[in-house]
């Protein structure tokens, strides 16, 4: 649970009206340990809630009447969206201030509408709600990011286990993480589905935990049958997860991330759009990755000739427009120190 400091901010052109509202509610005790600011300039609020951000504090609640000269509450609000999305805005209006509500409601920054004059009872409730309805969202992001983080622990110790088999690729997990969030942010995809792929992209080749440890080490070129061998490392990975406990994502990363655009991959022969969209982004990930870094069997590639071979595969190794997505911001991708040799994106 955060220690953070906690803030309601009162907003009115009127001195009389903010001192009000921070009265009424400081004869609640459930505002007791909450701090509340009040500001009869509206045009100065955007800096009062820097200062409360730069200190650490949580904007639970923004109140503000609507009609204010410079600028109107709606305007306020907002303007402020942008640094405060989670705080929940009450609006003090009247009647006539309707289109002021809808605007606010049709970009998802109203909590509530309060008529004025407003009633004593309704506001103390209403911003009691709010707050609680504040604290409540940010209990389930804590939660959920420390489910996601245990989530992902789980998935990289899946991955090291297999990574116990090959040094040299000791940090193809975060690589690929990297990488495929890249890729899926820079098509243009909604952010869930960029955490879905950044979660479960790791987990590609999970599979060879179930490759004999000899074939997987060996210098030179793999036989045939070696390389038969090999390509049941995804149907491997897929019994791995099971049936329940993991998103669909992850099996289809697992299963289909060897699958080529054209058809001509393995082992489910798909082509085109049949491959699932996460599997077509790890697959650029994973052949990029294997391309400039070293493995048992080959040296690093420099930068450029392994985007040669990248665009040579557009099309046929690779969905066209992920690939697209992929070449044009590859060069200002910034990666963590020590992920990749200095001179790799020189």
């Amino acid at each position: 649970m955060t220690d953070r400091r906690e803030f309601i901010v009162c907003v009115d052109d009127e001195r009389a009206v903010v001192q009000s509202l921070k009265q009424e509610l400081r004869l609640d005790p459930f505002f007791r340990d909450v701090n509340i600011e009040i500001s009869d300039s509206p045009v100065q609020v955007p800096d009062l809630v820097d200062d409360i951000l730069a200190e650490g504090g949580d904007i639970l609640v923004m109140i503000s009447d609507q009609r204010m000269p410079m600028i109107t509450g709606d305007e306020l609000l907002l303007g402020l969206r942008g640094r405060i999305p989670d705080c929940r805005n009450v609006l003090l209006t009247g009647f006539s201030d309707l289109d002021a509500v809808v605007r606010l409601v049709n970009n998802n920054a109203l909590y509530r509408y309060l008529a004025k004059p407003w009633d004593r009872h309704d506001l103390v409730l209403t911003v009691k709600d709010a707050c609680s309805s504040y604290r409540q969202k940010r209990v389930i992001d804590e939660l959920s990011g420390k489910i996601e983080s245990l989530h992902f622990a789980m998935v990289s110790a899946l991955e090291n286990a297999n990574q116990f088999f090959d040094e040299e690729t000791g940090n193809h997990v975060r690589r690929i993480s990297i990488l495929s969030e890249f890729i899926a942010r820079r098509a243009g995809l909604d952010e869930p589905f960029v955490k879905t792929v950044k979660l479960y992209s790791p987990l590609h080749d999970i599979g060879k935990v179930g490759i004999d440890k000899e074939i997987l080490l060996k210098p030179g070129r793999l036989t045939h049958d070696e390389f038969e061998h090999v390509k049941q490392h995804v149907s491997i990975g897929s019994r791995i997860i099971g049936d329940d406990g993991f998103d669909a994502a992850a099996r289809n990363i697992i299963l289909y991330h060897h699958e080529k655009w054209d058809g001509s991959g393995y082992l489910s022969g798909l082509a085109g759009k049949d491959i699932p969209i996460e599997a077509r982004i790890v697959s650029i990930a994973d052949v990029f990755d294997a391309l400039v870094n070293k493995r048992v069997y080959k040296e690093a590639m420099p930068f450029g000739e392994a985007l040669d071979i990248m665009r040579a595969g557009r099309g046929v190794g690779f969905d066209p427009e992920l690939l697209d997505a992929f070449l044009s911001g590859i060069q200002s991708i910034k990666f963590p120190e020590g992920l990749y040799g200095a001179a790799l994106l020189s």
